[in-house]
């Protein structure tokens, strides 16, 4: 032990990831991850904004490769995989996180201070669309303006389903009509892969003449269960006016009951990593509605195997928050049909189903309409193509396929072969059902990169909860 203490370039940082707190080595395959999904993200983002397809597929092709590592960190056999080159691999992981932990930090002092001073000089060409593009990331979108406005009308005894209204929500928190989500209808029925900034002000500047009127090229519906405006709706009454600060306190309860579950000795190793997600804080600080969910997520999956109501409750909350919580749902069930027995199953999906119920019945009863054509907006509107997965070959413009049908063909295949392949091996490899629950959105009409991001957190740190070098349970024979 001393030796390796002593060992060349095994410094305080290496140990701090490494030996002394006794992690599965694959755990560190997280940090590698981090490093990935912001590279992944900045290539999409700058594509997006340059409409490059030449960024635009350097992203999908990093985020093909997070998918990757993300599958290694979740398989038992990786540890013994790396162990030949174990001490290099510890150091790569530890040079990572003091590369992001320095770059938050410039981050942080870019965005507070230096960006500011700047802010107000004309940007011109295409590193002044990138910078604009940057600022716009902590700006409202339409998601996070429309569940605040949602969560007020709800608290004002106002139906959120029927009072929503895009127009009003972003002028409120200084949205941008480039934050809007347009549709296939009006004046975009004739317009593909996406409108043009133009176009989007056209309209947006239009709009803004008669807010009480959205127009129909903007999506104005809240697109999401209940849950998602219940939940923050009790800080908003509190006094706090930005919806942001409430997801923040969602997403640091979970991480920090997260780090009270793991064993002592792994904890840091997930501080660390979470640390240095700064994905994660530019979401919250961009006010990421999918973030709600993950916290809850969390919570359910870890405390699956242990606390198997505690599980249900949660993750009843989730999918009754958000839909993206709604594709995690069945290997859920799978790995609790796997390894619970079939009553105590029964319990727990009647305590989701309960759970649900609660946040959502009250709006079916009021007005079941509107509660059905919001929360299936994302299904059955008619939205235009957009995200980092395999739809930038259509965004791109490099194949014209102007229907979304043939990628959904596509997604319920990867999900029905991922539940199938999962009820037959996930008491060996039960963290992999977190990476195959969101496969199949890279495959999606719209595949954006906040919709699966998290679930890499979720899964290190079910990794990390996982008995140190327990041997793998048998496989129960899969019924015929």
């Amino acid at each position: 032990m001393q030796e390796e203490r002593q060992a060349p370039g095994s410094g305080p940082i290496t140990r701090w990831l490494g030996n002394y707190l006794e992690s599965p080595p694959r755990a560190l395959l997280f940090y590698f991850a981090v490093a990935l999904q912001l590279i992944a993200s900045a290539l999409s983002g700058i594509g997006f904004l340059l409409d490059s397809a030449a960024f635009f597929f350097a992203g999908t092709g990093v985020w093909v490769l997070w998918f990757a590592v993300m599958f290694m960190m979740t398989l038992p056999a990786t540890d013994k995989f790396i162990g030949g080159s174990l001490r290099s691999f510890r150091q790569a992981a530890g040079s990572i996180f003091v590369c992001f932990f320095v770059v938050g930090i410039l981050e942080v002092i870019a965005m507070t201070a230096i960006y500011p001073a700047v802010s107000d000089e004309e940007k011109t060409g295409e590193f002044g669309e990138v910078m604009q593009g940057l600022n716009r990331v902590f700006v409202y979108n339409d998601s996070t303006a429309l569940v605040q406005q949602a969560s007020e009308n709800l608290l004002a005894g106002n139906n959120p389903y029927t009072s929503a209204n895009i127009i009003t929500a972003l002028l409120r928190f200084d949205g941008a009509y480039d934050r809007v989500t347009p549709l296939r209808v009006g004046r975009y029925a004739d317009v593909f892969p996406y409108p043009s900034n133009e176009q989007l002000k056209d309209v947006w500047d239009e709009a803004i003449l008669n807010p009480a009127e959205p127009p129909p090229e903007i999506e104005s519906r809240v697109s999401y269960p209940a849950g998602s405006f219940v939940l923050p709706a009790p800080f908003l009454a509190l006094g706090i006016g930005d919806i942001r600060i409430v997801y923040a306190i969602y997403v640091l309860a979970g991480l920090v009951f997260a780090v009270w579950w793991l064993p002592a000795r792994r904890r840091l190793v997930f501080v660390g990593a979470m640390l240095i997600s700064l994905e994660m804080w530019n979401a919250i600080g961009g006010g990421e509605t999918t973030l709600l969910a993950f916290p809850l997520l969390l919570v359910a999956w870890l405390t699956l195997p242990r606390k198997w109501w505690v599980s249900a409750l949660f993750m009843g909350v989730a999918v009754a928050a958000k839909q993206t919580a709604w594709f995690v749902m069945p290997f859920y069930l799978i790995l609790f049909l796997r390894t619970h027995p079939q009553r105590r199953t029964a319990a727990a999906i009647g305590i989701i189903v309960a759970v649900f119920a609660a946040f959502n019945l009250p709006f079916v009863i009021a007005d079941p309409v509107a509660w059905v054509s919001s929360v299936a907006a994302p299904m059955t509107d008619p939205m235009f193509p957009v995200g980092v997965g395999i739809i930038s070959i259509v965004s791109t413009g490099l194949v014209n396929l102007q229907s979304s049908l043939p990628f959904t063909i596509v997604e319920v295949a990867v999900i029905a072969g991922g539940c199938i392949w999962y009820y037959r091996h996930c008491r060996r490899y039960p963290q992999v059902g977190l990476i195959l629950a969101v496969l199949p959105l890279f495959f999606a009409w719209r595949s954006l990169w906040t919709y699966f991001f998290y679930l890499g957190s979720i899964a290190m740190a079910a990794v990390l909860a996982e008995d140190k070098y327990a041997p793998a349970p048998p496989e129960r024979p899969a019924a015929p």
